[in-house]
């Protein structure tokens, strides 16, 4: 007698037999995540919205998924994903670190860090510590915030970079708004923390403002930090005079 299989099986295990082959669709790549989770039903529907309320946007779907009342998609699809998520950021967080990016690449430094803060809808700060030859030689997360701020304090990134040896620091931040432009506060707290670091011998190389779509800010590119840099020698001059 034939063996009967599950609605659905046939249909996944040839989607998986052309994921080999590299021949799905990121809508198709979904089903077949669904199908370890929600088992022996057919995924397809749950696939569909996903990935229609994601915009095809994978870097949306984790945020989708725990956010939004999708029929079908429960509790432990929910937990599956957010699984999912933690080992997709902590790839993204150990590729950052063994790869020992230099910081003149600012593109890669955005696309790591947009890796590590993804699916989030709240502001994410990151503090690089570089070495003598601007080689990224730790990174920690300074503080998670809300949908438009967060909080920095110049103190904790300081003490981490005296630990690990650091000589200079690159602040990295997100817009969940989208939109890199940064604001009064921003600026506030990148010259509040070059003027800190200096005080300790260390260098604030950049600060950047992550956006959507791969847009981004660089305090360093639009002047800011030698701005400040210079406000600081005047400050310092000043006192010097007294």
């Amino acid at each position: 007698m034939p063996q009967i299989k599950a609605y659905g099986e046939g249909h996944i295990q040839r989607l998986k037999d052309r994921f080999d082959a590299g021949a799905v669709s990121k809508q198709e790549i979904l089903e077949i995540l669904l199908s370890y989770v929600i088992k022996r039903k057919d995924v397809k529907p749950q696939a569909r919205e996903i990935f229609q309320l994601s915009k095809g946007n994978f870097r949306q779907v984790f945020s989708v998924v725990e956010n939004e009342s999708i029929p079908g998609v429960g509790k432990e699809t929910k937990v599956f994903f957010k699984v999912v998520k933690t080992f997709v950021n902590s790839f993204a967080e150990d590729a950052f670190l063994n790869e020992k990016i230099h910081v003149k690449n600012q593109k890669d430094i955005v696309e790591y860090f947009r890796a590590l803060c993804e699916g989030t809808d709240r502001e994410v700060v990151y503090a690089l510590y570089l070495d003598a030859k601007n080689k990224v030689i730790m990174n920690t997360k300074v503080s998670e915030g809300t949908l438009t701020q967060s909080v920095v304090y110049p103190r904790e990134i300081i003490k981490a970079g005296i630990k690990c040896g650091a000589l200079s620091v690159v602040l990295v931040h997100n817009h969940p708004s989208g939109d890199p432009a940064p604001s009064a506060s921003d600026k506030r707290i990148t010259k509040r923390l070059l003027f800190s670091l200096k005080e300790m011998d260390m260098t604030l190389l950049d600060h950047l403002v992550v956006g959507g779509g791969g847009n981004y800010f660089s305090f360093y590119d639009a002047g800011l930090i030698r701005e400040y840099s210079a406000a600081y020698r005047d400050v310092e001059e000043e006192m010097v005079n007294r």
